[in-house]
């Protein structure tokens, strides 16, 4: 009995030893994980060469592609989204007998999404966007084999414009301080004359382009810096 009663004493003892302990500990919190964002980014000017059959839906002849002069801005990078603004302006071409005098160009802007290799050293990236593209000719009639007299008179100077939805994809391999990249582009949109939704433009651009490192969103618009910008003497507890 007095040996129970011994175990008892030493159990009670050692219970509240060990409460005691646990109740002085100073309990660790559990700090939120802060989210980061990157303070800088990629910004890239880009030149180079594109080579496009310009308006498919005018083009009678086939291998009548165009040639044009391509320049771009890239703004992003850092994460998985960048933006791409390009302008295209086509050399002048014929499309005899049917097109003489042709001049074209196009602006657009394009979202790509970054697939990174594990080198780090290239891009590859689909792309999704939108453009505004611009067709002059002057239009003879002779061999038209898509039936456009119902549309325009012969000899008459055609200028026509149409919004187009890019899809496409591209790769850019990196070296220092710039890159290459090659791009693959289709245009859709709506045909004058017949209101059907086709590809109106189908594009292969290559070129070189020079990349700097420029303030990301973020830290553009971001609360402080926003207003460290714009207040004098201020601090965090205003």
């Amino acid at each position: 009995m007095s040996r129970f009663i011994l175990y008892l004493i030493i159990l009670f003892f050692s219970w509240h030893f060990s409460f005691s302990q646990n109740w002085n500990t100073p309990k660790k919190s559990l700090k939120p994980v802060e989210k980061r964002h990157a303070k800088k980014t990629n910004l890239g000017f880009g030149f180079g060469v594109t080579r496009s059959v310009v308006y498919l839906a005018r083009n009678v002849k086939p291998d009548n592609d165009a040639t044009g002069f391509n320049t771009s801005l890239v703004y992003g990078g850092s994460k998985l989204l960048r933006i791409c603004l390009e302008y295209t302006r086509y050399a002048k071409i014929d499309i005899a007998p049917t097109w003489y005098n042709i001049n074209a160009n196009t602006i657009e802007l394009n979202a790509q999404a970054l697939a990174r290799f594990r080198s780090k050293k290239a891009y590859f990236y689909p792309m999704l966007g939108v453009s505004y593209n611009t067709f002059a000719g002057t239009y003879t009639g002779i061999n038209d084999y898509l039936n456009l007299g119902k549309l325009y008179e012969k000899n008459e100077r055609v200028v026509a414009s149409w919004i187009g939805i890019n899809v496409g994809t591209g790769y850019e391999y990196y070296f220092k301080p710039g890159s290459i990249f090659l791009d693959y582009k289709m245009r859709i949109g709506l045909t004058k004359g017949t209101n059907q939704i086709n590809i109106q433009d189908v594009c292969i651009s290559a070129g070189l382009r020079f990349n700097l490192r420029a303030p990301s969103f973020y830290s553009i618009f971001a609360y402080k810096g926003t207003r460290s910008r714009y207040l004098l003497d201020t601090s965090d507890e205003d």
